[in-house]
C-alpha cells in the first residue's frame, strides 16, 4: 500500500469516528441544538417582545453554563413576525426548515400563533406560547400546540364577573381591533355579561393602525355606557383611546384584558386619563412572586424594566429546555424533534418562578393558571386580587 493510501485511509477512518460520536449530541450532527423564538420583534409591540426574547436568552444562556448536555450547546434562533400573521408564515417556514431546530417559544399573538400552526404542525415542531390565548387554538387537534398561559374563555368571564360584581357597571361598551386575540376576547367578555344580568351591552372596533377614534367614542358617547372594554394587543392604543376618551368629554370607566397590562405603553403613557383603570393578567405581577425574586433582579439589572409575559417566557423556555434535556438523556444524547415535542407534552406539575406548577392537559393548555385583576394607580399596577376571589 502506498503511502498516500495509507494516509487517506487513516483520513476516512478518522472521519468515521468522528461522524457518530458529533451526532450523539444532538439531531444536527454540528454539537449544537437550535431552540426557535418567533414573536414581534419589531413593530408597534416590539417592546412587549424583546423582553420577551431576552428573558428566552436568559434561560438559554443559564442552561447552556449548566453543561446538561455534556458539552453540547442551545442556541436561539430570532424569527421576527412583527405581531402579522403574514410574517408569521415566513417565520414559521424558516424555523421548520433548520432540522437542528427542535421545538420554539412562541408566537406570542393569537393570530400569528393561527397562522403559522400548520407550517409547525406539518413538520412535528412543538412550540410553546407564552401569551396566546384564543380559546380555539389547542381546539383544532394539533398535536404541536401548547401555552403557558389561561385561555380566553377564562380570561373573558373573569373579567365579565368582575365588570358586573365589583365595578357594577350597568351599560358596557366593547372596543376590539377586529384581531384573533381581540375578537375572541370580547366575544367571551360579551357572552358573559348578559348571564350576570347586564343586557345593555354594545360592540364597536377599530383596526391596528387606527390613531383617531372619534367615531366610535362618538358611539360611546350616545351609548351612555358607564364602562368601555378595551380587548386590544396594542397597549399603546389603549393608551390612546383613554387619553381621547377624555378629552372628548367621556367620564365612563375603562377597563381591558392582558393585552394592555404593559407599564410603560399603557399606565404611564395614558396619564391621569387611566387613573383607576383596570386591566386582567394571565400572569401575576412578578415583583409579589417569592420564587421569581431572583429572576426578576437579574433580568432587571441585566434588560431593565420587564414587560407582562418576561416570565412566561422565561418559563416556557425552560420547560423546553428540560423537554430537550430528557430527550438526550433517555436516547443516548440524540434529540429529535419528536422526542422533544412527546417530553413537552408530557409536563406535569413544573415548579419555576411563577408561584403554581405547571403542566399540560391533553389539548397542551396549560393547567393551573389563574386571572388576576390590576388596577392603574400614578402610572403603575396595583394588584387588586384573583378574579373570582
Amino acid at each position: 500500500m502506498s503511502v498516500k493510501k495509507a494516509l487517506s485511509l487513516i483520513l476516512i477512518t478518522a472521519l468515521a469516528l468522528a461522524v457518530p460520536a458529533a451526532l450523539a449530541g444532538c439531531s444536527s450532527g454540528q454539537g449544537t441544538i437550535k431552540i426557535g423564538a418567533a414573536g414581534p420583534f419589531t413593530g408597534s409591540l416590539s417592546k412587549i417582545g424583546l423582553d420577551s426574547l431576552n428573558a428566552i436568552k436568559m434561560a438559554v444562556d443559564e442552561f447552556n453554563a449548566s453543561g446538561k448536555l455534556k458539552g453540547v450547546k442551545v442556541k436561539v434562533v430570532v424569527a421576527d413576525d412583527g405581531a402579522e400573521p403574514a410574517k408569521a408564515t415566513v417565520a414559521a417556514e424558516k424555523l421548520a426548515a433548520d432540522k437542528s431546530l427542535v421545538g420554539v417559544i412562541g408566537p406570542m399573538n393569537s393570530g400569528t400563533v393561527n397562522a403559522a400552526l400548520p407550517i409547525y404542525e406539518k413538520a412535528g415542531l412543538v412550540i410553546i406560547s407564552q401569551s396566546a390565548t384564543n380559546t380555539a387554538l389547542t381546539e383544532s387537534g394539533y398535536k404541536v400546540m401548547h401555552r403557558v398561559c389561561p385561555r380566553d374563555d377564562q380570561q373573558g368571564p373573569a373579567a365579565a364577573r368582575f365588570i358586573a360584581e365589583q365595578i357594577k357597571a350597568k351599560k358596557v361598551f366593547i372596543i376590539d381591533d377586529k384581531s384573533t386575540y381581540g375578537q375572541g376576547l370580547a366575544d367571551q367578555v360579551a357572552a358573559t355579561l348578559p348571564k350576570l344580568g347586564l343586557s345593555s351591552v354594545t360592540r364597536g372596533q377599530v383596526t391596528s393602525d387606527d390613531k383617531e377614534f372619534s367615531p366610535i367614542l362618538g358611539r360611546v358617547k350616545a351609548s351612555g355606557a358607564d364602562l368601555v372594554f378595551l380587548a386590544l394587543p396594542d397597549p399603546a392604543q389603549g393608551a390612546m383611546i383613554a387619553k381621547q376618551m377624555r378629552a372628548a368629554g367621556i367620564t365612563a370607566g375603562i377597563m381591558g384584558g392582558d393585552g394592555l397590562y404593559e407599564r410603560d405603553q399603557f399606565a404611564k403613557a395614558g396619564g391621569p386619563a387611566l387613573e383607576g383603570a383596570y386591566v386582567t393578567s394571565i400572569t401575576p405581577s412578578l415583583k409579589d412572586v417569592p420564587a421569581a425574586k431572583d429572576f426578576v433582579a437579574r433580568f432587571e439589572a441585566k434588560y431593565g424594566g420587564m414587560s407582562i409575559f418576561a416570565g412566561q417566557s422565561y418559563e416556557a423556555t425552560n420547560i423546553l429546555l428540560k423537554g430537550i434535556a430528557d430527550a438526550a438523556a433517555a436516547h443516548d444524547g440524540k434529540v429529535t424533534r419528536a422526542d422533544v415535542l412527546a417530553g413537552v407534552h408530557g409536563t406535569k406539575g413544573y415548579v419555576g418562578i411563577l408561584g403554581a406548577p405547571i403542566g399540560f392537559d391533553d389539548h397542551g393548555d396549560m393547567t393551573g393558571g389563574s386571572i388576576f385583576i390590576f388596577q392603574v394607580k400614578s402610572g403603575d399596577f396595583v394588584l387588586v386580587g384573583r378574579a373570582g376571589e
